[in-house]
């Protein structure tokens, strides 16, 4: 009686066990991870937060990348005019040192040939400020050149370099402004004879009033033709004081007097406006006269006189007068 009464109690212990490893199992064992929607809303808008903060540094990369670019290109440009004068020097020494090398050695005179040289680029500026000569001025630094090339010590390598770089800015001027302003001057007095003959500008008429008619029947009015605009006597003294001012800007013009001209060439066009007919070809002659009076009658050539300047200074600190 005793065994049969044992094994109810055992199944249930068993049961127990078995019930507690199911309910410690269930509680311990990790719940499956749910993987996000890659399609949801928030999802989404962190993927776009993303690719615009990339294009936003890729857009970053790309300014420091073209900021960088044009340094090195403005670089390269100091570069290379460096070297192409380091080149020009190179071979202005190694002319010199050949020639030495031969034993040339200084030619005599050395003092006389600085002074001439100092004179005729002296000359050569004064031609280019006071009259505008740029041949004139070619011819000088010509000659000039052909006397500092025979100089071959070191201490003239400077001064060679810089008379060339003179005479390639002279070389490039374009010629003489003073002469395009004489010739279109001369152009201007051509015209004039076109213009006595050119048609008024027709101007619209008013409608008649009884108030026109009346004075129409009272006062006989005919409009003026082209070559009636003054009195024969007055008409000539205006087309002499015309022709006076047009003298006086060519005397502005030679000696380079830029106010003298604007100042001429404003008064021709005023004394132009009253002996002729208002006329197309009129307002071109006046805006001729205008764009003459703005051209300079003086070319700017900013290195000019820096080899004289550098001479000078040379023979000052070598103590020559």
């Amino acid at each position: 009686m005793d065994r049969p009464s044992r094994q109810p109690l055992f199944l249930f212990a068993a049961a127990l066990l078995l019930a507690s490893a199911g309910v410690a199992t269930w509680w311990w064992w990790p719940a499956p991870s749910v993987e996000p929607d890659p399609l949801a809303a928030a999802s989404l808008d962190q993927r776009l937060l993303g690719v615009e903060q990339m294009l936003a540094t890729l857009k970053r990369g790309q300014s420091r990348t073209e900021q960088r670019l044009a340094d090195l290109e403005a670089r390269s440009k100091v570069l290379r005019d460096e070297v192409l004068g380091f080149g020009q020097r190179a071979a202005l020494v190694e002319e010199t040192v050949q020639q030495v090398s031969a034993g040339t050695g200084a030619a005599p005179g050395t003092r006389l040939r600085l002074d001439e040289v100092d004179l005729l680029l002296s000359f050569a500026e004064a031609r280019l400020s006071l009259s505008g000569d740029v041949a004139g001025a070619r011819r000088a630094y010509d000659l000039a050149d052909g006397l500092l090339s025979a100089l071959t010590a070191p201490q003239f390598v400077n001064l060679r370099q810089s008379l060339a770089q003179e005479q390639a800015a002279l070389a490039a001027l374009p010629a003489d402004p003073r002469i395009a302003v004489e010739a279109g001057i001369e152009h201007f007095e051509t015209t004039l004879t076109a213009l006595v003959a050119a048609p008024a500008v027709a101007t619209d008429t008013p409608a008649a009033t009884p108030l026109n008619r009346l004075m129409d029947a009272l006062v006989d009015v005919r409009p003026r033709a082209a070559d009636e605009l003054l009195a024969p006597a007055d008409r000539q003294r205006g087309d002499a004081a015309l022709r006076l001012e047009l003298g006086l800007a060519r005397l502005a013009a030679e000696r380079r007097d830029q106010e003298g001209l604007s100042a001429a060439l404003v008064r021709s066009g005023i004394w132009t406006k009253r002996l002729y007919a208002p006329s197309a070809g009129l307002d071109k002659a006046v805006a001729d006269l205008q764009a003459i009076a703005q051209q300079p009658l003086v070319a700017d050539v900013p290195v000019l006189g820096s080899t004289l300047a550098q001479l000078r200074a040379q023979r000052r600190a070598e103590g020559a007068p």
